[in-house]
């Protein structure tokens, strides 16, 4: 029967959904708790283009309406056992609307007023010759090590004078370059995953990481050779420079923008406590 009820309430649905009469009707009701027709499309509205995918075909919207029969089941759930009441969930909620919110002002009080023209951009350009070039060409080796415990090892014997070259031949498990040395070959920026990247953009000429963590294990990366990128003409740079101006206008208004709440604001404050634990001991200096 409760097969039979949600085919009926689905059957419905789909002939009768576009109606605006019927956008109060309930398209499923669990333990008393109804979704209805308007909150259905307002949730399908709500999915991004690329999720809406997974719903393509004749039964993608009954497949959705099942999900959200789901969603509230273990919502329900979690109801019961109190979950919702957890006060270390409740401040995350808390710090959650206050970003969200935030990243609404900004959107309205900042990105909005900001413009950028092309005669600024061009003055921008001139005005900085050489800071906007191709991207850097560096290259790089790695030595992949299955546990952060063998990395640190492996560290520690670079540190104590082992070749680069000849620890990534014995341990590496890359074997793609193990037998290069370690060798990953020119690299520019955007060609690595996130955590890797970083790492090494952050390294000097010569200089050997500490171990980096990514699905494939732990890397220690050394940063072999860098060459900074040609000069880009203005046709070339536009893309960066009016971002650059961007991000300066914005500072700009947002230092502006606080100064002026400062301002209006009845504003109070007073010392920061310092904790027990980092008052100077007597007679320190």
């Amino acid at each position: 029967m409760k097969a039979l009820g949600l085919a009926l309430l689905l059957t419905a649905f789909s002939a009768c959904s576009d109606k605006p009469e019927d956008s109060t009707k309930a398209l499923a009701i669990i333990n008393g708790k109804e979704i209805t027709a308007s909150e259905f499309d307002l949730r399908w509205s709500q999915l991004p283009e690329f999720a809406r995918k997974t719903y393509a075909g004749p039964d993608g919207r009954k497949k959705f309406l099942e999900e959200l029969i789901t969603r509230e089941l273990l919502l329900q759930e979690a109801r019961k056992r109190g979950l919702d009441r957890d006060r270390a969930l409740i401040e995350r909620v808390e710090r959650f609307k206050e970003r969200s919110v935030l990243d609404h002002l900004m959107r309205e009080e900042v990105d909005s007023r900001i413009t950028v023209t092309l005669e600024e951009m061009k003055a921008y350009y001139a005005a900085n010759p050489g800071s906007f070039t191709s991207q850097d060409d560096m290259r790089a080796s790695h030595i992949l090590l299955k546990t952060e415990e063998d990395a640190l090892d492996v560290k520690k014997r670079l540190e104590q004078g082992e070749e680069f070259a000849a620890l990534a031949k014995k341990a590496s498990l890359d074997l793609a370059t193990k037998f290069k040395g370690g060798d990953l070959g020119p690299i520019k920026k955007g060609q690595t995953i996130p955590q890797f990247e970083k790492t090494l953009l952050a390294l000097k000429v010569g200089e050997t990481s500490h171990p980096v963590g990514t699905q494939f294990g732990f890397h220690i990366i050394k940063l072999n050779d860098r060459t900074t990128g040609a000069p880009l003409s203005f046709e070339d740079a536009k893309d960066q420079v009016k971002e650059q101006i961007q991000v300066e206008k914005k500072r700009k208004r947002f230092d502006e923008l606080v100064a002026s709440l400062r301002a209006k604001a009845k504003l109070r404050v007073a010392d920061v406590p310092i904790p027990i634990s980092e008052v100077p001991a007597s007679g320190t200096p």
